[in-house]
């Protein structure tokens, strides 16, 4: 197999996995189309012009990109990108993460970042937390789309109804990633002067707008 169809093969998996959802067993992916059509109307709402995209992956929040809009990937994996320019030449794509040192400040009305940030652990949600501020325009704005918890009881008591219902395979899939804890965000988020707004969508899945 060449270096194509593996790049082909990894990202093409990620899609059908959005879509198909069948061993989704969390449903961690449920009403995924709802969520990405809900984001590209707050964005349209907020009258944004620039925006970034960190974890864009293959680009599936463009799938309506409306030619007005000046936006911009970043995704650390290459598979990824590829399959994002595939699909939506007029998207500017860049290689990196979340924790790079931001490439450009002061750039973007809106940061969105969907189904990616619970790859990052605490300290690093709160590096990443940075750097998606230091991208904003004054009075900017970030919105992540992804899974969370509102606090560790929430957590402990998730954990329990699995084991209570012997899917101790289930919580360890969960405890694998970090999922984000909102009242650690939110007091975080604070005290850099910003304010937060937190909505629940469907099962972990959270919509948390933040204003610089």
């Amino acid at each position: 197999m060449n270096t194509k169809e593996v790049f082909d093969n990894r990202a093409m998996k990620f899609d059908e996995m959005v879509k198909n959802r069948n061993n989704d067993e969390l449903g961690l992916f449920e009403q995924y189309d709802e969520i990405l059509e809900e984001i590209r109307e707050r964005i349209v709402e907020y009258r944004a012009k620039s925006i970034l995209d960190i974890g864009c992956g293959t680009g599936n929040l463009w799938v309506k990109l409306k030619d007005e809009l000046d936006v911009t990937g970043i995704d650390q994996s290459l598979e990824m990108l590829l399959q994002c320019k595939r699909k939506q030449s007029g998207i500017r794509l860049k290689l990196g993460s979340f924790l790079d040192r931001p490439f450009w400040t002061g750039k973007f009305d809106i940061v969105v970042t969907t189904y990616a940030f619970h790859a990052l652990d605490y300290n690093e949600k709160k590096g990443a937390l940075n750097n998606m501020l230091e991208y904003l325009k004054d009075r900017g704005k970030i919105i992540i789309a992804d899974f969370m918890f509102l606090n560790g009881e929430e957590r402990r008591a998730c954990k329990i109804q699995l084991y209570n219902k012997r899917r101790e395979d289930l919580w360890e899939a969960v405890s694998k990633k970090y999922y984000t804890d909102i009242k650690k965000l939110k007091d975080y988020v604070r005290s850099k002067g910003c304010k937060i707004h937190c909505e629940h969508i469907v099962n972990f899945t959270w919509i948390v707008e933040i204003e610089k």
